[in-house]
């Protein structure tokens, strides 16, 4: 007797069950198990592995039109695209409803009309039959080769340990199909009713919303004003305030020059708020007359930071600010509303000022395409998730308790897109930005080297 061989067959045999341990212990354990499509594709790469199988099939079958139609097809590797065939002419046909069958050698020249078979030359073939609760033939398991097989009752017996519940599943699988084919007619048969309920839901909802609506407005309209009050007499006191202090005789120099700092930037913010509320009601009854002017868009920027950062300084924040420019100097004369811009930026950079305590803000612009893209970033508290559009609206603010510690009435956004849209362009916020707010819009791009005699040349600021 040649012991060495036969140690070698044992040894394969028994390499073999250690490596189906952990799948039995899975079969056999009711906890952590897979279900569905997932169980059938993480079964079919397991079952490959452990029988070595360089194809394996897990297929459903038709008896309308005596086809199989793959569940889980695998290399072994990865799952394959699924493919559907017909019996005819396959060693399946003599599987399904009948018995095991075994192709140890030569299965690609046995059945030269498979041409998967043929394609792959493919050697070795087993086929199991899958069977119903009722004994019906329900599916396959396929197991192919390359090379001829070496130990098929070894592999058919470790196959047998799966087979109860695959067949198992493709029953669940396919009185779940069944059962989502009659919810389907049942919805259809209902479909008239429910669309009529959807309609009535609908009314119901728009009513629900129209009065929402109104109330939120009459609650935001009454919040508006009162903070309008606020607004005007903080920086009234403030100037009424440090104008009294002014009289003092025995004030410094520095000091006077402080408080005439203090008054100037509540003269500002107050300036501000008649501001609003004059565009507000201009942009409302569509009586802004501005019209097109001929200035350098690098020049008027320019003017905007030095003022900036003289107000970022009377505040003491330590904040620093950045200008980007896209277009080079003595190539930057634009045609478009300069006020209507100006009071845009303005909004922009009066919030990014307002709401960031410390770090940095940018602004500035590219060129895309035929149109001007403006952004105003910055390193501020940001726009809480859920309120990136209704920032937009009228008398809208991010929140109430922003109101009393930053102050503002909630017009400037809205401001801005009224005038944005006269301009013909597109305002929004940067949802991907996360460490502040970042705001950009764009307005049509027109550029001239010369003075046209039609478009009158602005000032700046």
């Amino acid at each position: 007797m040649n012991w060495k061989n036969l140690f070698k067959r044992n040894n394969s045999i028994l390499n073999r069950f250690k490596k189906v341990e952990s799948t039995i212990y899975d079969i056999v354990t009711p906890v952590n198990r897979h279900i569905g499509q997932n169980y059938f594709e993480t079964e079919a790469l397991h079952l490959s592995k452990l029988i070595e199988a360089d194809y394996l099939i897990i297929g459903r079958y038709s008896v309308e039109d005596n086809s199989v139609c793959s569940i889980a097809f695998t290399d072994g590797k990865k799952i394959l695209p699924g493919v559907t065939y017909s019996l005819e002419n396959t060693p399946c046909d003599d599987v399904i409803g009948k018995n095991t069958c075994k192709i140890t050698s030569g299965a690609w020249e046995k059945f030269p009309q498979d041409s998967f078979l043929v394609e792959q030359k493919i050697e070795g073939y087993i086929g199991i039959p899958l069977f119903n609760s009722g004994y019906q033939p329900n599916g396959i398991l396929i197991a192919l080769y390359k090379n001829e097989i070496q130990q098929p009752e070894v592999i058919e017996s470790l196959v047998y340990l799966f087979t109860p519940r695959m067949s198992s599943e493709i029953e669940h699988k396919k009185a779940k199909e069944e059962l989502n084919v009659r919810n389907k007619e049942l919805e259809i048969t209902h479909l008239e009713l429910k669309k009529k309920n959807a309609e009535l839901d609908i009314s119901i909802q728009k009513l629900h919303e129209a009065q929402k609506k109104s109330e939120e407005n009459n609650h935001l309209k009454s919040t508006f004003l009162a903070n309008l009050s606020h607004e005007i007499r903080t920086p009234m006191n403030v100037i009424l305030g440090f104008s009294e202090l002014l009289r003092t005789e025995s004030l410094s120099p520095e000091e006077k020059d402080e408080y005439i700092g203090i008054i100037n930037l509540n003269g500002l913010q107050l300036l501000k708020v008649m501001d609003n509320l004059i565009d507000i009601s201009k942009l409302q009854t569509r009586l802004i007359q501005e019209g097109p002017k001929l200035f350098s868009l690098n020049d008027l920027l320019e003017n905007m930071l030095k003022h900036y950062m003289r107000e970022v300084k009377l505040m003491q924040k330590p904040l620093k600010l950045y200008l980007e420019k896209g277009l080079e100097e003595n190539d930057d004369q634009i045609i478009t509303d300069q006020q209507g811009l100006l009071k845009v930026l303005n909004h922009l950079l009066d919030n990014a000022v307002k709401f960031t305590m410390e770090g940095w803000i940018k602004f500035g612009y590219t060129i895309v395409d035929d149109r001007l893209l403006f952004f105003v970033k910055d390193t501020g508290i940001g726009i809480p998730d859920g309120k990136e559009e209704v920032i937009f609206d009228m008398f809208r603010q991010v929140s109430t308790n922003h109101t009393r510690e930053f102050g503002g009435n909630g017009l400037g956004l809205a401001i801005s897109q009224k005038y944005i849209d006269t301009l013909g362009g597109e305002i929004w916020l940067d949802k991907s930005y996360k460490e502040g707010a970042h705001f950009c819009f764009t307005i049509p791009f027109e550029k001239t080297r010369k003075i046209n005699n039609g478009v009158p040349k602005s000032s700046l600021m």
